[in-house]
């Protein structure tokens, strides 16, 4: 009986695995790392994040290619880093046709997939704008930024025809849709952007038309979500506790010469996070939003499972970027600390066997592999211009050759942010800043000979917060030695392979 029970288990399996798995690739806005329930946070619960985690591999050091947004989405859709694919906020390029034939969605449809996105596509800014659902099967996103009502704002046009009010259930009920959706001949890819916890969203739970000000009233507040189960009460009993530098000197970390808070974070962008009471408040509507994201996640689940999908569909998540929220006196990204480049990240596969479920890998993990991962779930070689390794074999336990140091990297430099690049290696953490340029040039990236004008470095053993800056008191050292050759050498290498790549697609300035 068991010999003939194991014979239909391994015809199942191997049934399931001789087709195409379905993707669904969940990505966040402003996540940080550690926002989980199951990694002991002290206030958020997410109990389906959780589960999937649970029966899925766990990613503990994984760094976005670049820490902002949309830069980060054409990383992610294009596997490639920014200087390679040029196109960001404050580069002089924008995204072509001809690059996008060689990103994940536009591979897994040629290849038979049927495809889907949902959600802030992001990179509309510097791309085919009005053309853009036309790279997908099924389009369901938007433009910009949405507010957490976003049937107020016209570039959200697409769920005026929702049943729902808010944000995360608008994107639930089209994943509804999507699924509803799926052909019976061909395996599925769909993309998900959801816009929470972006501050877009926060600031706009209440009052509902604000963007970026301060938060001093409670979000429940507002009429609107009286009774919600996620955003009228919950986490408001509790004592939430903010970083003791919030609303303190942020020049005591970066001086002001290198970056200038009032270029645009302290007085506009992230100003809710230079004001204790406001910092508080950010911090309770940024968990509430976390776990009603959890619910909609959860509610994806029963979906698959109802329609026969649960057992062939792997899910992959990951976020842009994470977020200070006070530390440092700060508040906003595109800087190179770990609150702003870590993010979560973790692969559920259904098919994995159970002795294998509910690993957490801690090699260092590259948002430019989620890229290569997808296309090989999908069975497709990653082109040549892709800068990542697939996880896939570390999610089958198959011990692969991996690196042991990772190069980041921030280019953004609009609000005075400078030029950041660094190399995360062993416990040892080395960034270097240059003045910013907008829009910048393939020239102003080579740093060869230039002296850094700000560093910094962190033992990440005895400093995981990064709080003391350790530059001066090992200046001579051989460790410092090393690690700022070992940036320099991936600084200049990353310049070559951007020249290798330029031979090959024609960049289009914006």
């Amino acid at each position: 009986m068991k010999l003939k029970l194991s014979l239909i288990f391994l015809f199942f399996s191997s049934v399931l695995f001789a087709q195409k798995p379905n993707i669904i690739f969940l990505l966040t806005d402003d996540q940080r790392d550690n926002t989980f329930s199951c990694d002991g946070h002290p206030y958020v619960k997410t109990p389906n994040f959780d589960k999937l985690i649970g029966n899925g591999v766990r990613f503990t050091n994984t760094y976005i290619a670049t820490p902002v947004c949309s830069p980060s989405r054409v990383s992610l859709f294009t596997g490639m880093c920014e200087r390679k694919h040029a196109v960001g906020f404050s580069s002089s390029y924008k995204l072509t046709d001809k690059q996008w034939e060689k990103s994940y969605p536009a591979l897994l449809r040629n290849d038979g997939y049927f495809t889907g996105f949902i959600g802030k596509i992001g990179i509309e800014y510097y791309t085919f704008k009005d053309r853009v659902e036309e790279k997908f099967d099924f389009w369901r996103g938007h433009n910009g930024w949405a507010r957490f009502f976003p049937k107020t704002a016209d570039n959200c046009k697409e769920y005026f025809d929702s049943d729902e009010d808010i944000i995360t259930p608008i994107m639930g009920e089209s994943m509804e849709r999507f699924l509803d959706s799926v052909p019976d001949d061909k395996p599925f890819c769909l993309s998900v952007s959801f816009s929470v916890p972006h501050g877009s969203q926060t600031t706009s739970m209440f009052p509902e038309n604000e963007e970026a000000g301060i938060m001093l009233v409670a979000a429940n507040e507002n009429p609107r979500l009286k009774g919600s189960p996620f955003y009228d009460k919950l986490y408001r009993n509790l004592t939430i506790e903010i970083p003791e530098e919030t609303a303190t000197d942020p020049y005591r970390f970066i001086p002001e010469a290198i970056m200038d808070q009032y270029q645009g974070r302290a007085n506009e962008t992230y100003i809710y996070n230079y004001n204790a009471i406001s910092c508080t408040e950010h911090h309770i509507r940024y968990f509430q939003q976390i776990t009603g994201l959890d619910y909609i996640v959860g509610e994806l689940f029963k979906s698959l499972e109802k329609r026969g999908f649960a057992e062939n569909t792997v899910i992959i998540f990951g976020s842009d970027h994470g977020l200070l929220m006070g530390e440092y006196g700060m508040g906003g990204k595109g800087l190179l600390y770990d609150l702003t480049t870590k993010i979560p990240c973790f692969v559920y596969d259904p098919r994995l066997p159970e002795p294998m479920r509910g690993r957490k890998i801690n090699e260092l993990v590259s948002s430019l592999d989620i890229t290569t991962t997808i296309l090989d779930y999908a069975g497709i070689e990653a082109p040549e211009n892709m800068d990542g390794k697939s996880l896939k074999p570390f999610v089958y336990n198959e011990n692969p050759k991996w690196r042991d140091e990772l190069f980041l990297e921030s280019l953004f430099t609009l609000r005075d942010n400078p030029f950041c690049e660094g190399i995360r290696s062993g416990n040892w953490k080395y960034i270097r800043m240059y003045d910013g340029i907008v829009h910048f040039d393939e020239a102003d990236l080579d740093f060869k000979g230039r002296k850094p004008d700000f560093e910094q470095l962190f033992n990440l053993k005895q400093d995981p917060e990064e709080m003391v800056n350790l530059i001066d008191e090992y200046e001579g050292s051989k460790i410092l030695t090393q690690l700022r050759r070992k940036c320099e050498k991936q600084s200049e290498e990353m310049n070559k392979k951007r020249e290798k790549y330029m031979n090959t697609i024609d960049y289009e300035r914006r």
